[in-house]
């Protein structure tokens, strides 16, 4: 009766053990494929190419005729349609447009996209078990008891030492010495120079809305 309860114990212990080394190899696993793929995304695509020279683009609210036609000469990458009818209100409607249509553009750039895979991984983090290599060193303290008394188990597949310490070593170097960044400074940069834009064709008036003679009289136009 005793010999059972410890084989039965005993498996399910091994099986405990398996179980978290298999979430720490898919942890890892998921940890090194973003990293890749990061280092990818990095060497893609220039954000300057993109959005050449944005410190001389009008916000919206201070565009008038003159200005609007100096746009779609001076910056025919914002596609911006030549004048014909309409008022005011339309130049800014359609410079609101092209501008939009930049900020949607910076979404797919792939240092933005370098950028998402980091918060990828903070949501791997708040999935993954976090007390992994706790629960795996006390079950296999577990495993070392059992292993003793194996004689009379006779059922033991106790998992190899080494290769729950490498999963282990792996696990600790990404999540603690790096604190699970997978974006290395260079990267950081370009990622917060995408940000940058963003906000600046925000400023711009990216996000307006149809109506900017209200806008335009709180800024004192």
């Amino acid at each position: 009766m005793a010999a059972n309860a410890l084989n039965t114990a005993c498996t399910v212990v091994d099986t405990l053990v398996a179980t978290q080394l298999d979430v720490l190899k898919r942890i890892n696993r998921k940890f090194a494929a973003l990293r890749n793929l990061a280092q990818l995304l990095e060497q893609l695509g220039n954000v300057d190419e993109l959005v050449p020279n944005i410190g001389a683009l009008i916000p919206v609210i201070r565009v008038d005729l003159t200005v609007y036609e100096n746009m779609v000469a001076l910056c025919p990458y914002l596609n911006l349609p030549p004048f014909t009818t309409g008022d005011l209100n339309q130049l800014q409607v359609q410079l609101t447009g092209a501008y939009a249509t930049y900020f949607q553009k910076l979404l797919n750039h792939p240092w933005y996209r370098m950028g998402q895979l980091q918060e990828q991984l903070l949501n791997l983090q708040g999935s993954a078990n976090f007390a992994a290599t706790e629960i795996l060193d006390f079950l296999r303290c577990l495993q070392t008891v059992c292993a003793a008394g194996q004689a009379v188990s006779g059922q033991i597949s106790a998992l190899a030492d080494a290769e729950i310490a490498k999963e282990v070593k792996t696990f600790a170097e990404n999540f603690a010495a790096s604190g699970g960044e997978v974006l290395t400074e260079p990267m950081k940069i370009k990622y917060q120079e995408v940000i940058d834009i963003q906000k600046q064709l925000i400023a711009l008036g990216a996000d307006s809305k149809s109506n900017y003679t209200a806008a335009k009289a709180a800024m004192g136009g």
